[in-house]
């Protein structure tokens, strides 16, 4: 993205949250004096001129913290829930604050409550504004309007997996213009429907030709000295440029530099959840809910199990081992969906859509995740957490750990009743690499906010089992 673009974009979401900030300070105060709905001690309560001194405080507060939460960094490929997820973020710490200055400042007494209030208010306001804006991009770019123009250096998996990226979120603007490959193609060749405009030894003369926005270099033999190369053209130029970092397959954003005299030498850094305050939060938060949880689903529990019962009075629960964290199994609990000894014929394999195996009621609990409640019982018990990678069974953990990178880091923490993968589709039947990729991010990123993200998204997602 060139800086001009850069700056426009910046410029509009700061204007948009100033008139957003405005505006819910305005809503909230008419609330919270005005509107009857909260209890008035005095018969006097401020004029809004006199409270409006405080947009000086809050104005600056309010757009530092969302810049701190990169709420101004304009990356294309951010999903709204997340946007929305730092922006409460950004508010909490932002009223915090504000609150802790209601108590120094004594030129004029602000109503706490009205802090609460202005919170709800900005929270919506500014979430609400973010989100018609992106809606509006979106259009712009569905229509062709402000599209970024791609050259990709490299024909391979990686190429192939950007191009499809592309296709099937065209909202994002992204429009590939051609690729070079490492060897040489006679013209009218295509890969996955982009032309094949030549070797990529040719890159300085189709940058001249093409005038792309952006250039993305994914072939992964690619000459260091030429790279570099590449770099200061495209900065001179003022194309953007990317690489695909590949280190051996590593896939992690989680890499640290640790200069040691003056070697510079790359490592993981240490995860959130290796931090013992971070894991006590995280594990009152599972005893908690899951608690929480069970007492509220116990009528549907005692429903679900008669029906099992009733249906061919075999066992109600199915017990199936799995590998958790560090490496160690445990029972997970599930109502069973399945006929008794299903796999007896078969062996260890993955559900699937229309599966035979299945009960009459297992089908229906499936569909709706309701014979994953008894997990609950794992997660009270410490084997499992509300959200984490999900388990796998050992069968199918020795197969990937020989041949998935990384697929091992992802048993350093608890497993999940639900997941950052699973919310994203991919549970069963699907590719372990994007799983585990989704997993690693997840550990690298966590927060008790990406937790509550991650199990509203599960109630919300419908991506459910066969």
């Amino acid at each position: 993205m060139n800086q001009v673009r850069r700056y426009k974009i910046v410029t509009q979401l700061v204007v948009l949250d100033l008139v957003a900030i405005i505006a819910s300070f305005i809503a909230a105060y008419y609330f919270r004096f005005h509107s009857g709905a909260v209890p008035m001690q005095h018969g006097e309560f401020p004029t809004l001129t006199e409270y409006s001194v405080a947009l000086v405080a809050i104005i600056p507060i309010y757009l530092w913290f969302f810049r701190a939460f990169y709420l101004y960094e304009p990356v294309g490929r951010k999903r709204r829930i997340e946007e929305i997820f730092q922006i409460v973020k950004a508010i909490i710490f932002a009223d915090v604050i504000l609150l802790a200055g209601t108590f120094f400042y004594r030129e004029l007494s602000y109503s706490r409550f009205y802090v609460l209030i202005l919170w709800f208010f900005s929270t919506l306001f500014v979430a609400s504004g973010r989100y018609f804006w992106i809606q509006l991009n979106y259009m712009s770019k569905r229509q062709k309007k402000d599209l970024v123009r791609v050259l990709i250096l490299g024909a391979n998996r990686n190429t192939r997996q950007y191009i499809q990226w592309i296709k099937n979120n065209p909202h994002y603007g992204y429009e590939p213009i051609g690729v070079l490959t490492s060897e040489e193609k006679p013209d009218g060749q295509h890969f996955e429907d982009v032309p094949i405009l030549g070797a990529i030894s040719e890159w300085e003369q189709k940058l001249t030709e093409l005038k792309p926005d952006q250039v993305i270099v994914l072939e992964p033999n690619f000459p260091r000295n030429e790279l570099i190369n590449i770099v200061f053209t495209c900065e001179d130029r003022l194309i953007d440029f990317k690489v695909a970092a590949d280190f051996y397959g590593l896939m992690t954003r989680n890499v640290d530099v640790d200069h040691i005299s003056n070697v510079a030498l790359l490592g993981f850094r240490r995860l959130p959840l290796d931090s013992m305050w971070n894991r006590f939060q995280k594990r009152t938060f599972d005893i908690f809910f899951s608690s929480v949880g069970i007492l509220l689903s116990a009528p549907l529990w005692i429903l679900i199990i008669l029906v099992i019962y009733l249906e061919d009075r075999q066992d109600v629960f199915y017990r199936q081992e799995r590998v958790g964290r560090d490496g160690r199994t445990f029972n997970l609990l599930k109502f069973r969906t399945m006929r008794v000894n299903a796999e007896q014929e078969t062996g260890p394999v993955w559900a699937k859509q229309n599966d035979d195996r299945r009960t009459r009621s297992g089908g229906f609990l499936r569909r709706w995740n309701l014979d994953e409640l008894p997990q609950l019982l794992n997660v009270l018990k410490g084997e499992m957490s509300l959200v984490g990678p999900r388990p796998e069974r050992p069968h199918f953990v020795e197969q990937f750990r020989e041949d998935i990178p990384r697929y091992m880091a992802r048993h350093k923490i608890r497993s999940g009743l639900t997941g950052w993968a699973a919310v994203h589709g991919y549970r069963g039947d699907t590719s372990i690499v994007e799983r585990t990729k989704y997993d690693l991010y997840y550990m690298e990123n966590w927060s008790l906010l990406l937790d509550i993200e991650t199990i509203l998204m599960t109630v919300f997602a419908f991506k459910n089992a066969y």
